[in-house]
């Protein structure tokens, strides 16, 4: 056989290489989760598939060599050999690939979680639900005794029940694998209760209706085990509900295909559906439920986010009307329900700034206060469950990620609060939310103490403005001709490990940081240390750590990363946030150049 028709043969192995690992590497894709982003996956493809075809190429070109100097060379011969060679290593690599893979078991083409509850012991009274923390389920798979890889899924504290003398909490966790032997874990916060090696039968991927028995037991013929913690299971399709909630008439079914937890503190999250029905019968229009809101007040009503059939999302509010219930859309929303207090109530303004709603969950919590609320561009009253969309004022500059401010005593405007970063200076801004009309205020951020958004709040406004009953009717909201300025404080960020603690006065120069340095020596016993890049850095030692002082966009003094101690820095914030707030250092809240 000539070099020409061994040139042929390498030249179709490389041709069969480049298709069986492209095929392989499309495969892998899904097999290993690899990512599209920015084309991550096809890049993936293609680099296997070039591999498979250099691969094929050498394969066939050694093989047709070896045909020709053999007793019986052939085209056909060398052809079939060669290609017989790369098949087997393609599929050979393939079948490692995937066995050695996380692919998660189907049934059907549905997706499965295992159900699970988990028994406390009798001796333990005391309701789960009081632990602090949310609650968390682990299922694990596990090779040669050591887990190698786990998901978090949910543990219902709230649907904990009290029967047989114990109390019983149900969970659940997505099986993303068929690899090894499974592991459960369950705790609540940082409390870790339990861990467990399912037995045979919670390896099966098999739905089944059925519990399986409470494990662990003992064994035929064998004494009791003592009072511990047990747990059984079930496997279940994602198109099964994981949870049902009840809300007057409604019951919502949570369908749940994937779950997302980022740590012991934040509760588990879910990529999730819902199912609604009214007095046991199925909505129709809202078996595909994106999001739903439990609307506090006198009248069961919900808040969903829903889809037309021309894929447009919008909020509709269920309410029930004598016997049947009332649909209506109130504007367009995306995602989860967001809904933002309008208030004058510093307490209910920053409770619902740090409150923070579990996606993929019914949501009880935002809208449970009676009141009015900004959902989107749409005010909503829940005590009267009426609502009125806001009409765009082009001479209005609202933030969007900024909630409003406060509210005015007759309830018909609410201020907003602008400040972008950008050259328009920041702005106090009040909308007739009925009408749609809107005036604004510049202000000058230097003397309203303003060192960012989180700054104004509802007690700032009522420091620097009044409201004012015009003749229409109507309150107005209008600046205070002489305030007292607030007194300055500091920022303080709180790294976590390996983020760097800070401080930040500002605005601030080389004179207010000589003087903050002063009062950390007075009060604190700072040691004053050599100064670093030219005394860019003023090195401080306090309880024998270093703390580094410096200019720029302010005075700050902070920990580099790795070396955070929040409870030093928390002694030094409030030490300079006492020294400030006394007035004497006003004057030295300027920049060096306006100095």
């Amino acid at each position: 056989m000539t070099w020409i028709l061994s040139l042929v043969v390498a030249a179709l192995s490389a041709a069969t290489g480049l298709v069986l690992a492209g095929f392989i590497a499309s495969l892998a894709t899904s097999w290993y989760r690899i990512s599209s982003f920015e084309g991550g996956a096809g890049y993936f493809v293609i680099v296997i598939a070039i591999g498979g075809a250099l691969v094929g190429g050498v394969v066939g070109l050694v093989v047709a060599r070896a045909v020709a100097a053999g007793t019986n060379p052939g085209f056909l011969k060398a052809m079939g050999l060669a290609l017989g060679a790369v098949t087997l290593i393609a599929v050979t690599i393939g079948g490692v690939a995937r066995m050695r893979a996380d692919v998660a078991p189907e049934a059907d083409g549905d997706g499965l979680l295992m159900a699970v509850e988990f028994r406390w012991p009798a001796a333990d009274t005391v309701s789960p639900a009081s632990y602090a923390g949310a609650g968390w389920t682990r299922l694990g798979t596990s090779e040669g005794r050591v887990t190698r890889k786990s998901e978090d899924g949910p543990l219902f504290v709230d649907l904990a029940r009290y029967e047989d003398g114990h109390w019983v909490v149900p969970g659940a966790a997505r099986l993303f694998t068929t690899r090894g032997d499974r592991v459960l874990d369950v705790g609540i916060g940082e409390k870790r209760f339990g861990g467990f090696l399912l037995s045979s039968k919670g390896n099966s991927n098999a739905p089944d209706t059925a519990w399986s028995a409470w494990f662990p037991h003992a064994k035929p013929g064998a004494p009791p085990l003592p009072d511990q913690f047990s747990y059984r299971f079930r496997v279940m399709r994602a198109t099964e509900p994981v949870r049902t909630d009840a809300v007057g008439p409604f019951t919502i079914e949570t369908l749940a295909g994937s779950f997302s937890h980022s740590g012991v503190d934040e509760p588990v999250s879910a990529h999730s559906t819902f199912r609604l029905a009214y007095r046991g019968q199925p909505m129709p229009s809202y078996q595909a439920v994106g999001a739903v809101a439990v609307v506090g007040g006198a009248r069961t009503a919900l808040l969903v986010q829903s889809t037309n059939d021309a894929g447009d999302a919008h909020c509709v509010m269920l309410t029930e009307d004598g016997s049947t219930v009332r649909s209506q859309p109130i504007g367009t929303c995306y995602g989860d329900i967001t809904g933002e207090p309008l208030t004058a109530d510093a307490t209910v303004y920053h409770a619902a700034r740090t409150r923070h709603s579990v996606s993929g969950w019914v949501d009880r919590a935002t809208l449970a206060t009676p009141g009015l609320y900004l959902v989107n561009n749409t005010v909503l009253d829940t005590r009267t469950l009426s609502f009125q969309e806001l009409v765009d004022d082009p001479d209005a500059r609202r933030m969007g990620s900024i909630p409003p401010v406060s509210l005015a005593p007759d309830e018909r405007s609410f201020v907003w609060f602008s400040m972008d970063g950008s050259d328009h200076p920041p702005m106090v801004g009040v909308t007739e939310w009925k009408t749609g009309a809107s005036y604004t205020f510049p202000i000058d951020a230097s003397r309203m103490r303003i060192r960012d958004r989180d700054d104004v709040d509802p007690q700032w406004v009522a420091h620097h403005f009044s409201w004012v009953r015009g003749a229409d009717g109507a309150d107005r909201l209008v600046e205070r001709p002489h305030f007292v300025p607030l007194p300055y404080r500091g920022l303080f960020l709180r790294g976590g490990p390996g983020d760097i603690t800070q401080y930040t006065l500002s605005p601030g120069g080389s004179a207010l940081r000589k003087a903050m340095v002063d009062v950390l020596i007075a009060t604190l016993g700072a040691r004053r240390e050599p100064d670093e890049l030219d005394g860019f850095y003023i090195v401080l030692t306090i309880d024998g750590k270093t703390v580094k002082g410096t200019i720029g966009g302010g005075v700050s003094f902070s920990m580099g990363k790795g070396e955070g101690d929040p409870v030093l820095m928390t002694k030094v914030a409030s030490t300079l946030d006492a020294a400030v707030a006394t007035g004497k250092f006003d004057a030295l809240f300027v920049t060096d150049k306006e100095e």
